[in-house]
């Protein structure tokens, strides 16, 4: 049986996911009330969009388990929010780069780059898909969890190139610490459930990669 977080522990990280989602509302309505013209606030609005809004399908859920226990459906709602933010979040990596290349009209995103995006981007939704994934079950697939993560810590790996050469070098280590405590934690929560604290180092890169926009 699973062991229960310290009640502490549960408020605090409950309080942070609250506060994590409040953000993300708030800045999509910024971005919506930015001026129009050109696509850089609209691919900034679809982007926080992504994020906020596919985080939201499995942080809502474990708020409700932190605060009144694990019930019997609640594996299901987790395993579908994670599924569901792991789409949204390959998609974030799609945008991102479009966002850069706005951002900075001087350094064209390659045609190249755009297509490795797409196939890296179809290729891990594709396996996120595979029903040996076990979403819905508390245990998952460890091994699944390696295999579908590939394509999407190469196209990690290529937007931190990019982001490099257009020299948005916080933007780059940010993006870079959020795949080093994601992979810490697919790799080895399974075994020391406490590595998935480090998802709250996580979060907090992407409020601030989202702040600098």
């Amino acid at each position: 049986m699973k062991k229960k977080k310290p009640l502490g522990m549960r408020i605090g990280e409950s309080v942070f996911c609250i506060g994590y989602l409040l953000f993300m509302l708030y800045k999509v309505f910024y971005f919506k009330e930015m001026p129009a013209e050109g696509m850089y606030y609209p691919y900034c609005l679809y982007m926080t969009l992504l994020l906020g809004g596919g985080d939201s399908f499995h942080l809502i859920p474990r708020i409700f388990i932190n605060l009144k226990g694990e019930g019997e459906k609640d594996a299901f709602r987790l395993g579908l929010g994670n599924l569901v933010s792991s789409v949204t979040m390959t998609l974030f990596y799609v945008i991102l780069p479009r966002v850069i290349a706005l951002r900075h009209p001087e350094w064209q995103l390659p045609s190249w780059l755009t297509v490795i995006l797409y196939v890296l981007c179809a290729a891990r939704i594709a396996l996120c898909l595979f029903p040996q994934n076990n979403w819905f079950s508390r245990e998952g697939n460890a091994k699944w969890g390696i295999l579908r993560n590939v394509p999407f810590v190469l196209m990690g790996i290529l937007t931190v190139i990019y982001l490099l050469v257009v020299r948005e070098v916080l933007m780059a280590v940010l993006v870079t610490l959020s795949f080093v405590c994601y992979m810490a934690v697919v790799l080895y929560a399974h075994k020391k459930p406490m590595m998935g604290m480090l998802m709250i180092p996580k979060t907090v890169c992407y409020i601030w990669l989202i702040s600098l926009l």
